[in-house]
């Protein structure tokens, strides 16, 4: 993120927000790999520039399950920075599902969560994400009730901010940018 000067402490006050602060993230994660970009995104404060791909490149969508989806940010403690943890649950214990952990698992890639109307970043131009021992894990479930699921946990730090945002593409929004979408 380059030189980064301390933003200027201002009000936050109830009346000047709206007061309904929704929790959760939206069912779809976007996955990128930070080798499939033409250059590296750039920040301003906490929130960086659109991504932008190679040729027949782009993100890659994962559907989530529904109200598993979160990020938390958490101090590392005075001027040492933040630790950014994201965590998305898959609705799968299958061979493709296998295949997509073990992808996300060996690969330097960076994660979107759509967040109501704005979008957050798991990213740094110059620290990977990682997951650590433990950090994608299967489940088939015991009982017929049980869910079957893959649950990822990844791992940014350290970052200067506790939630980092991207601005999203003005034209269809992320599956606009889907490298899917580009090999049509």
């Amino acid at each position: 993120m380059g030189s980064v000067t301390c933003p200027q402490l201002v009000d936050v006050l109830n009346e000047d927000e709206c007061l309904e602060n929704l929790a959760g993230l939206g069912t779809d994660i976007y996955i990128g790999l930070k080798s499939e970009l033409t250059a590296p995104l750039v920040a301003t404060d906490n929130s960086y520039s659109t991504p932008a791909f190679a040729t027949g490149k782009g993100l890659y969508k994962v559907q989530c399950a529904d109200e598993k989806q979160q990020i938390k940010g958490s101090s590392l403690g005075r001027r040492k920075g933040f630790e950014l943890t994201c965590t998305f649950v898959v609705d799968s214990v299958n061979p493709a599902a296998g295949k997509l952990a073990r992808a996300i698992n060996n690969n330097d890639i960076f994660i979107i969560a759509k967040d109501d109307d704005v979008s957050q970043i798991i990213y740094d131009p110059s620290r990977k994400v990682k997951f650590d021992s433990g950090a994608i894990t299967t489940d088939t479930g015991a009982a017929a009730s049980d869910d079957r699921i893959t649950t990822y946990e990844a791992k940014l730090s350290p970052v200067y901010y506790p939630n980092l945002y991207v601005t999203e593409p003005t034209d269809k929004g992320w599956d606009s940018l889907l490298a899917s979408a580009k090999k049509e």
